[in-house]
């Protein structure tokens, strides 16, 4: 295992996570049955920011469903080819989001790690907490973006882990109950790494680029996989609370394994928050900053949150497929000309990714203060 002062994920200059109580933990022992006591206070959401049945009631969109089956190249087929990058072209362009199916990943893959990720949740909290992290280190159980003693906190709790490179993967802090943790993690990453590329190749293919290898190349050798496996208690007062905060991705691409029988993530689309209905062994696609940087503003992260259930707990797995730590990242140079200024500055995904982890989760907005370039007077 590496020492961990080659993990770029500990802030030398700040931004170390602050640990806080379990959401599962809080639910079994702490949370009043009587309405006005429910939620702690510190787990309130401002009026604003509260995910109300009204704001949600007008909703007629849902994203776009992707079939990677249709992008494979069959001869008589082309039209059909055409048709769905086509749609793949508008979902990444209008949304930011869409979920894919007929990708490859065998189904009972996705049964074992969503077998294994409930079987730790399930564990008693000290067994649980042999994968809290130390130090500044935001991999292993807990909370992330906790960056200070008086920040309202979401309703869920979280493992996350590095799986690539190997000089950030903290073993450390991986689970050895269930015994079959490691094994699946690593093998249902294998797959997830696969499908990331292919949706690389895809997206290079649609905007023109000459080399279809162009992100991955930008990638670097040593891209990152990030893994987040996600509980949401059921929370007595859902109107109150939220699982997640509204935020964009930092990274990447994300494919995210959704719960089968429990909405819980939603999508920011002209001021309204869409539920993204869960498609068995469906996975959900989102851009992240970093390829909005390097599509130059053609394809841009999205703001989404989780919200609760009041009657069923629920679990989602994500992984974050990153350029490696010192990639440099900037707008692609065939995406930039006189009718399309250079909106972001090239920066190191190191930089960036320091950056993102000292911040609390909140909105969209640190892309802009980290790497928008001001082209008003250009």
């Amino acid at each position: 295992m590496a020492a961990v002062d080659a993990n770029p994920f500990v802030n030398p200059n700040g931004g170390k996570v602050i640990p806080v109580e379990s959401a599962q933990e809080l639910v079994k022992n702490h949370v009043h049955p009587n309405a006005a006591e429910a939620v702690p206070r510190r787990y309130i959401r401002p009026q604003e920011e509260r995910p109300t049945v009204s704001l949600l009631a007008s909703s007629e969109f849902s994203i776009p469903v992707i079939d990677m089956k249709k992008l494979i190249i069959l001869q008589g087929q082309e039209d059909q080819r055409k048709q769905e990058m086509e749609r793949l072209s508008d979902a990444c362009q209008e949304w930011g989001f869409f979920q894919i199916v007929n990708h490859g990943i065998p189904h009972s893959l996705i049964d074992e790690i969503k077998a294994v990720a409930k079987n730790f949740f399930n564990l008693p909290l000290e067994e649980k907490q042999k994968s809290a992290p130390q130090g500044g280190d935001p991999q292993g159980y807990g909370q992330l973006f906790v960056t200070s003693e008086d920040q309202t906190l979401d309703w869920g709790d979280l493992l996350a882990l590095s799986l690539k490179p190997n000089q950030i993967k903290n073993l450390a802090l991986w689970p050895t109950v269930p015994t079959n943790f490691r094994d699946t993690v690593e093998r249902y990453a294998l797959e997830v790494e696969r499908v990331a590329q292919e949706v690389l190749s895809l997206f290079a293919e649609n905007l023109h680029l000459e080399d279809a290898d162009s992100f991955k190349n930008v990638f670097g050798s040593e891209p990152m996989n990030l893994m987040r496996m996600n509980f949401y208690p059921a929370c007595p007062r859902p109107d109150l609370v939220l699982g997640l905060s509204p935020h964009a991705d930092g990274g990447g691409v994300t494919l995210l394994l959704q719960d089968d029988e429990t909405v819980g993530l939603h999508v920011r689309k002209n001021n309204q928050w869409i539920p993204v209905e869960p498609i068995p062994y469906a996975f959900v696609i989102n851009i992240g900053d970093l390829m909005e940087v390097m599509t130059n503003g053609k394809y841009r992260s999205i703001e989404h949150r989780a919200v609760t259930n009041k009657e069923r707990a629920r679990l989602s797995i994500a992984n974050f497929y990153n350029a490696s730590v010192d990639a440099e990242v900037a707008p692609s140079a065939k995406l930039v000309d006189e009718h399309h200024p250079c909106l972001y500055r090239q920066f190191i995904h190191k930089d960036y990714i320091l950056y993102h982890l000292s911040k609390p989760l909140k909105g969209k907005r640190h892309l802009a203060e980290f790497a928008k370039l001001d082209i008003s007077n250009t």
